[in-house]
């Protein structure tokens, strides 16, 4: 990893980046491409969404990509307390949820996913939940890339309602974390 991270940088988009060339193999991608070329930009401009690109050192050619927006985890008092707190007694807790996230193709395995998770992480931490409360990361993750957020570090929410959903939701506890 660490020669390659010689080889990139992460920043937030900004409105001249190229947004195209990222390679995602499988067509089932394809919606992840489109929402960086077409939306990305402008969900930036209206404050909506926080888009973070992973960029070749002195390049113009995009490797990745993480989307952050504000969310929250909705769950059912009866069957779930993500805070361990009983006098925490609502169904709504505070998240910064990841809404996008995808790597290249051609540099996949090289550690970049990891990085864009400790990216958010960090964020979420250092940033927005000393600023306002916020308690967990989240995602909704495609069914195949469950295995992939719990290698690092998020859990499944062992709702009956979400382990039947498509995109089931996966959390991690920023003060754990």
């Amino acid at each position: 990893m660490s020669e390659l991270a010689d080889h990139f940088d992460i920043r937030p988009i900004a409105a001249d980046d190229r947004l195209n060339g990222l390679s995602l193999g499988d067509s089932k991608f394809t919606p992840l491409k489109i929402f960086l070329q077409k939306h990305a930009r402008t969900l930036e401009a209206q404050s909506l969404a926080r888009t973070y690109g992973v960029f070749e050192t002195g390049g113009a050619k995009v490797l990745g990509y993480i989307t952050l927006v504000c969310g929250e985890i909705v769950a059912d008092p009866d069957e779930v307390n993500l805070t361990k707190d009983p006098a925490y007694r609502y169904r709504h807790y505070p998240a910064v949820k990841i809404a996008r996230l995808a790597v290249d193709k051609n540099v996949r395995k090289n550690g970049l996913g990891k990085v864009l998770i400790e990216l958010a992480l960090g964020i979420a931490k250092d940033r927005i939940s000393t600023a306002a409360g916020c308690r967990f990361l989240v995602v909704d993750s495609k069914q195949d890339a469950v295995e992939f957020y719990q290698k690092r570090g998020f859990t499944l929410l062992g709702t009956q309602t979400n382990l039947m959903r498509s995109d089931p939701i996966l959390f991690i506890d920023l003060q754990k974390a």
